[in-house]
């Protein structure tokens, strides 16, 4: 091909044909720049397809990780629940408005008292986003703030969040080992459930837990501080479904 624009050049250049030689060479220069536009014009469609597979490639998984996400905080919200309740079980009986008492549940509630789930957000896929730089491939302004709200903690609210958790933790449950054998907590950590027979052996000091005033006071912290969690738990199950559904009509 270019042997053959060659010979053309050259014959009218033998043939001193000014005139037809310019306007070859203004074609010559327009089928050079039609030929570059279209190198141009393929090398975007290639690269926003390329764009368009990693953004469909982010969105497929952050709706995995949000869908894990809702079904992780529903269940440490039920856990939530469930641990409040026995935590109001063991309220009314250190304030003896227990009409009858069932030993294997009240043991088994001074642990549950004491533990509150931590919320846990899958976010290694945003985090990748970020750090990748790849964030611009999401022009949706609402759905870029959805996902901002979801993933980025407020820092300091998450640092007292974990230090009430662990004073809760630690000084309820350092209080009550003064009450019963380490082997309480020992067998539920072990077996991952509740004790299901014999407290006895766990040598329980009921009537000193009833009367210290400290553990009263630790278990009404505990029930109150619950309400904020519940809330919390909450918070994040109406974002990560409202983040999912708005991801999903993305696709």
């Amino acid at each position: 091909m270019i042997k053959f624009f060659r010979k053309i050049r050259y014959d009218l250049m033998m043939k001193n044909n000014t005139i037809k030689y310019l306007k070859y060479a203004i074609g010559e220069i327009a089928l050079v720049m039609i030929g570059i536009l279209l190198a141009l014009q393929v090398n975007n469609w290639n690269e926003n397809r390329k764009n368009n597979n990693l953004r469909q490639s982010f969105i497929d998984n952050l709706i995995v990780d949000l869908k894990n996400d809702i079904e992780n905080l529903e269940a440490l919200n039920v856990i939530n629940t469930n641990a409040e309740t026995e935590g109001f079980y063991l309220e009314s009986f250190l304030d003896n408005s227990l009409i009858e008492i069932d030993t294997l549940r009240l043991t088994n509630s001074l642990i549950f008292c004491g533990y509150v789930p931590n919320k846990s957000l899958i976010s290694s896929t945003y985090n990748d986003l970020i750090n990748s730089n790849n964030i611009h491939l999401f022009k949706d302004m609402e759905l870029k703030r959805l996902l901002d709200e979801y993933y980025v903690n407020n820092t300091w609210f998450e640092l007292l969040n974990t230090r009430i958790l662990q004073t809760i933790w630690y000084d309820y449950r350092d209080e009550m080992l003064k009450f019963h054998s380490p082997k309480l907590y020992q067998d539920f950590y072990e077996f991952q459930k509740a004790i299901d027979s014999n407290p006895s052996q766990y040598q329980v000091q009921w009537d000193q837990i009833k009367n210290n005033d400290y553990i009263k006071t630790q278990v009404g912290m505990i029930g109150a501080y619950r309400k904020l969690i519940r809330q919390d738990f909450d918070r994040y199950i109406l974002k990560a479904k409202t983040t999912l559904d708005y991801l999903e009509k993305s696709r």
